[in-house]
C-alpha cells in the first residue's frame, strides 16, 4: 500500500524535475537579453535566486497536487469508486502531458488566433475525459510505468536537488549580506545659480504613451483633451516636439540627463537595467545640488528610478506598487512577491525580479486563471493624490517628476468614458486588448485598429479629467503661485503602418511627436511655438527655470528664449531606437534613428541600409517616402545620422564607458 508520504514523493520529484528543466531553458534563453545590460557576476546572483524560489515554488506545487489527489481519493470512497494512488498519479502526468501539447500546438500554430472561452472549456473537458480513457487503458500496468519513470529521472532530481541546496544557501547569503553600492566615475560639479534664490517649484507631468496626434489641443479630430486645451490657451504650447526614442527606457533617461540615447546608451528595455548610474550626470543630481527638493512619483517599472539608477538623485521616490491597485490574482500575487523580493534583494541582485516578470511562465499562467478586468489598475489619480497629500509638508522649491502611467495600454478607462468614441462591445477588457496588441493580425483589419484606437482615445479623455482635477487641487492650495507646471510624454503611440502600440525600430510620427506644454506662475497669454524641439530640450529648460547654469554636458538646449518670444538658431532634432544592439559599451551598428530638419524627416535603418524620406508639411502621414525622388536632401539628412552616430562609435571606443563601471 502506498502511504501518502510515499504518494507525495511520487509527484514531487517529477514536479521538481520538470520545474528545473523548464528553468534551464528559461535561463539559457534570457542570457542573450541579460547580457546586454549585466556582466557574467550579476546575472550569477539571479540565476541563484530563481533556482531558489523556483525550486520552493516546485514543493508547494506538488503539494498542492498532492491534496487534489487526495481529496479525489476520498471522494471516490465515498462513492464507492474503487481508485488506486497510482492511477490518479498516472491520470495526472497524461493530462499534463495532454494540456502541454495543446499549448504548443495554440501557441505556434493559433498564436494570432483568439480562442472563446466556451471552446477553451471544450478542450479541457476533451482532455480530461482522454486522460480517464487512456489511464483506464493503462490501469494494469500504472505501477510498473510510475516505477519506471521514477528510476530514470531519479539521477536529474539527486543533480537538481544538490544544485537546489547550494542555491538556497547562497540565497540566505545575498539576503543577509549589505547593500551594494555604485560607485563609479563621479563627476566633481558644481550646480550653480545663475539667479537669485526664489526659485519656482517645478511639476514635470509625464502621461506615458501620449501622442499629440490624438489630443484635440493638437488638432486631433475627436475631442480627447477639452480641459488641456483651455489650460494650455495660457501656457506655451510646441506643437512639433519630438521624442527622443520610442519607448520609455530609453527616453526618460534621455529626459533625466538631457543627454540623446547614443550618448547615455540606455538601449534595453528592462526594468533592472539600470543604466545611468545616481552618481552620474543627470537631471535630478543639478536640482539637488543647486537647493532642490527632488521627488519622483514614477507608475511604470521601466522608468522608475530604481530601474534607471538614479535613486540617490531624488529625495522622495515611492516604490512604483504604491500606484496600483490590482484586480486581479495575478496583481495579487505580483504585488506581494515585489514587497518580499524587493525588501530583501532589491539592492543586493540585480536581477530580482525574475520570478514576477510578465513573461515568465508564473505570471503567464496567471494570466490563464485570473478573472479578466475592464478598469486600469494604475489609475492617474493615484499619483495626483500621492503628491497632494505630502506636498504642504515638502521643503521649497521642490522638483517633482510625476510618470503617469495610462493612457499606456491596456486602454481601460472607468465604465463612464469607454464607449464616448466608439459604441462597439469590442476591446473593452484587458485579454482582449492583450491579445490585439500582441498580435498585430488581430488589428490589422481597419475596423479592429479603428476601435482599438477609439478605446486609446477614451482613455486619453479619462486622463484629461484627471488632469483637470489635479490643477484644481493645486489651485485650491494656491500652489500654482509660483510653481511651473510642464505636461509631456515619454514618447507615442502608434495604429498605423501595420504598427500597433510603441518600441521596436519604428520612428512614425504617432510614436515620435509628443505633447509638450508649459505653464508658467501667473501667465495670462498664450503663445504656439512651431519650432521643432527634441525632448532633451526639456531637461534644458527645467534647469533655466531653476536659475541653475546648464552644465557643459548637457545636449540639449533651453527653450525659455522660445517661452519669451525670442529664436535661436534651428538644428537638427533626434529620435533614434537601438534595442537590437548586443550591447550599449560597443559600437551602434543596429536599430534606426530619425531626425528632423526644417520641414523633412528621414527615418533611416542601420540593419538593411534603408533610408526613408518624408515632407511632413506635404505628407504629415508619412505615406510618400522622397528619399529617391529628392535625393539631395535625402543625402544630407543620411549624412548627418551617419556622421553623429560616427562619433558616438569612436567617443564609445576611445573611453571605458563611465556608465557601465562599478568600483
Amino acid at each position: 500500500m502506498t502511504t501518502p508520504k510515499i504518494f507525495y514523493l511520487n509527484i514531487f520529484r517529477p514536479v521538481f524535475v520538470l520545474f528545473s528543466l523548464y528553468l534551464i531553458g528559461d535561463v539559457f534563453y534570457r542570457l542573450d537579453g541579460f547580457k546586454h545590460f549585466a556582466s557574467f557576476s550579476e546575472i550569477l546572483p539571479g540565476v541563484i535566486l530563481i533556482i531558489t524560489l523556483w525550486g520552493i515554488m516546485s514543493i508547494f506545487s506538488a503539494l498542492f497536487i498532492w491534496l487534489i489527489l487526495l481529496a479525489t481519493e476520498w471522494i471516490c470512497l465515498g462513492l464507492k469508486i474503487r481508485i488506486e494512488k497510482q492511477h490518479l498519479l498516472l491520470y495526472s502526468g497524461i493530462l499534463f502531458f495532454i494540456v502541454v501539447i495543446l499549448w504548443i500546438f495554440k501557441r505556434h500554430l493559433l498564436l494570432s488566433v483568439p480562442i472563446p472561452f466556451q471552446q477553451r472549456v471544450l478542450a479541457l473537458t476533451g482532455a480530461i475525459l482522454i486522460s480517464i480513457f487512456i489511464t483506464w487503458l493503462l490501469r494494469k500496468k500504472s505501477e510498473r510505468l510510475i516505477d519506471i519513470i521514477q528510476k530514470r529521472i531519479a539521477p536529474l532530481v539527486w543533480l537538481f536537488g544538490i544544485l537546489f541546496i547550494i542555491s538556497l544557501s547562497l540565497a540566505f547569503y545575498f539576503a543577509l549580506k549589505q547593500d551594494k553600492t555604485y560607485i563609479g566615475t563621479q563627476k566633481n560639479y558644481q550646480s550653480t545659480r545663475a539667479g537669485g534664490n526664489n526659485s519656482p517649484n517645478i511639476i514635470l507631468i509625464v502621461f506615458d504613451a501620449l501622442t499629440a496626434r490624438d489630443m484635440s489641443v493638437y488638432g486631433y479630430y475627436r475631442n480627447t483633451t477639452p480641459f488641456i486645451a483651455e489650460w494650455a490657451r495660457k501656457a506655451s504650447l510646441f506643437t512639433r516636439a519630438k521624442s527622443d526614442s520610442n519607448f520609455t527606457t530609453a527616453s526618460t533617461a534621455s529626459l533625466m540627463t538631457g543627454k540623446r540615447v547614443w550618448t547615455h546608451r540606455a538601449f534595453f528595455l528592462d526594468t533592472n537595467s539600470q543604466p545611468l548610474r545616481g552618481n552620474m550626470e543627470s537631471l535630478p543630481l543639478v536640482l539637488k545640488k543647486g537647493g532642490y527638493h527632488t521627488m519622483a512619483f514614477v507608475a511604470n517599472p521601466y522608468a522608475s528610478v530604481s530601474s534607471l539608477g538614479i535613486t540617490s538623485g531624488f529625495d522622495n521616490a515611492p516604490d512604483l506598487y504604491e500606484f496600483r491597485k490590482y484586480h486581479s490574482l495575478k496583481g495579487w500575487v505580483f504585488l506581494h512577491m515585489h514587497l518580499m523580493l524587493s525588501k530583501i534583494y532589491r539592492d543586493k541582485i540585480k536581477l530580482w525580479d525574475w520570478i514576477i516578470r510578465d513573461d515568465f511562465i508564473l505570471m503567464r499562467l496567471l494570466n490563464l486563471v485570473y478573472p479578466d478586468f475592464t478598469l486600469t489598475e494604475v489609475p492617474p489619480e493615484i499619483i495626483f493624490n500621492k503628491f497632494l497629500k505630502i506636498i504642504n509638508n515638502t521643503e521649497t522649491p521642490f522638483f517633482a517628476w510625476l510618470h503617469i502611467y495610462p493612457p499606456h495600454d491596456p486602454y481601460l478607462p472607468p465604465e463612464q468614458y469607454s464607449g464616448i468614441f466608439d459604441d462597439s462591445s469590442a476591446f473593452r477588457n484587458y485579454s482582449s486588448q492583450w491579445n490585439a496588441i500582441n498580435n498585430f493580425h488581430v488589428v490589422r483589419s481597419d475596423n479592429n485598429a479603428r476601435i482599438l484606437r477609439a478605446r486609446y482615445d477614451e482613455f486619453i479623455r479619462y486622463c484629461d479629467r484627471q488632469f483637470e482635477n489635479f490643477i484644481i487641487q493645486l489651485e485650491s492650495i494656491n500652489m500654482l503661485k509660483n510653481t511651473v507646471v510642464i505636461l509631456t510624454s515619454d514618447h507615442g503611440e502608434s495604429f498605423d503602418h501595420d504598427y500597433i502600440g510603441h518600441g521596436g525600430t519604428d520612428l512614425y510620427e504617432h510614436v515620435t511627436h509628443i505633447p509638450l506644454i508649459i505653464k508658467e506662475p501667473k501667465q495670462t497669454e498664450g503663445r504656439i511655438i512651431d519650432d521643432i524641439v527634441g525632448q532633451i530640450d526639456i531637461t534644458a529648460t527645467v534647469i533655466e527655470i531653476a536659475g541653475i547654469s546648464n552644465p557643459s554636458w548637457m545636449e540639449g538646449r533651453s527653450l525659455v528664449p522660445l517661452i519669451r518670444g525670442n529664436k535661436f538658431q534651428p538644428l537638427p532634432v533626434f529620435s533614434m531606437s537601438f534595442v537590437s544592439n548586443q550591447s550599449s559599451n560597443q559600437p551602434i551598428t543596429r536599430g534606426s534613428v530619425a531626425v528632423w530638419k526644417g520641414d523633412y524627416k528621414m527615418i533611416h535603418y542601420l540593419d538593411d541600409n534603408r533610408s526613408l524620406l518624408y515632407n511632413l508639411t506635404r505628407d504629415p502621414d508619412e505615406l510618400y517616402n522622397l528619399f529617391e525622388k529628392e535625393a539631395e536632401v535625402g543625402q544630407h539628412l543620411l549624412t548627418i545620422i551617419q556622421e553623429q552616430i560616427e562619433m558616438s562609435n569612436a567617443k564609445t571606443l576611445s573611453s571605458n564607458n563611465e556608465y557601465s563601471l562599478y568600483q
